[in-house]
């Protein structure tokens, strides 16, 4: 039954990654952790990241917008390092709940067609960029910020997907160079990250098929409603958290 649940999150994470470019771990990590340990899990999930952003770049490298990628990425490594400073002074059950209420409010506001303040000015880019870099080490919610910037500037769905696919490639290498130079990778995990990546892979291309039958408005309101979800299980979690 475990192998079963292992395969089913691989698939629903590739699928959902290769249909939008982001949305990975929303998907993959609560499945995966009803069968494995946080620390497999997280190697897991970098092992998709890796394969299924690299194939979507890959079949949809002509559509990236390379301006918005290239003033993305430098911002969010400095913000990966930046965010574990934040750590070291702000409950990091405090900062998801805020964070999560912040990106439901956004989304909803987003499904109602009300555009963002700033998200229109040069320096939006690199804003969200160092946001999504610090909330990736410091609350584990990384694709909020880039994902509502893309849906605020309109991206066409072929431009959005990869884009996000491409920033999200460029993050996971950086991730799991991070959990290989620490010591972090578990045994067994590479090899069990193995054995799933082909549903991994199957559900991309199931993914993939789909984005060229849905619609602009209807992709839009796909990628904004798994950026609510995002949010809402980051301060639902959270909440628990402070409760307890």
């Amino acid at each position: 039954m475990g192998v079963l649940v292992a395969l089913g999150a691989a698939f629903a994470a590739g699928a959902v990654s290769g249909l939008t470019g982001f949305g990975l771990a929303l998907v993959g990590v609560p499945l995966l952790l009803f069968v494995y340990d946080p620390a497999t899990v997280v190697v897991l999930i970098m092992a998709f990241s890796l394969l299924i952003n690299a194939a979507v770049v890959q079949d949809s490298w002509r559509k990236v917008d390379r301006r918005m990628a290239a003033a993305l990425s430098p911002p969010a490594l400095a913000g990966v390092a930046g965010g574990t400073e934040v750590l070291r002074v702000a409950s990091p059950e405090q900062l998801r709940l805020a964070v999560g209420v912040l990106v439901v409010l956004s989304a909803l506001l987003m499904l109602r067609d009300v555009r963002l303040p700033g998200t229109g000015s040069r320096l939006a880019p690199a804003v969200a960029g160092l946001v999504s870099g610090a909330l990736s080490t410091s609350v584990g919610l990384a694709a909020p910020p880039v994902v509502l910037l893309l849906a605020a500037r309109g991206l066409p769905k072929a431009a959005f997907r990869a884009t996000s696919a491409l920033f999200f490639l460029v993050m996971s290498v950086f991730g799991a160079a991070a959990l290989a130079a620490r010591g972090l990778i578990p045994e067994g995990s590479l090899s069990l990250a193995a054995a799933l990546l082909p549903a991994a892979l199957a559900g991309k291309l199931a993914g993939t098929a789909l984005v060229g039958r849905i619609p602009e408005g209807a992709f839009r309101r796909i990628t904004l409603l798994l950026t609510l979800a995002t949010g809402a299980l980051g301060a639902a979690t959270a909440l628990l958290a402070l409760l307890r």
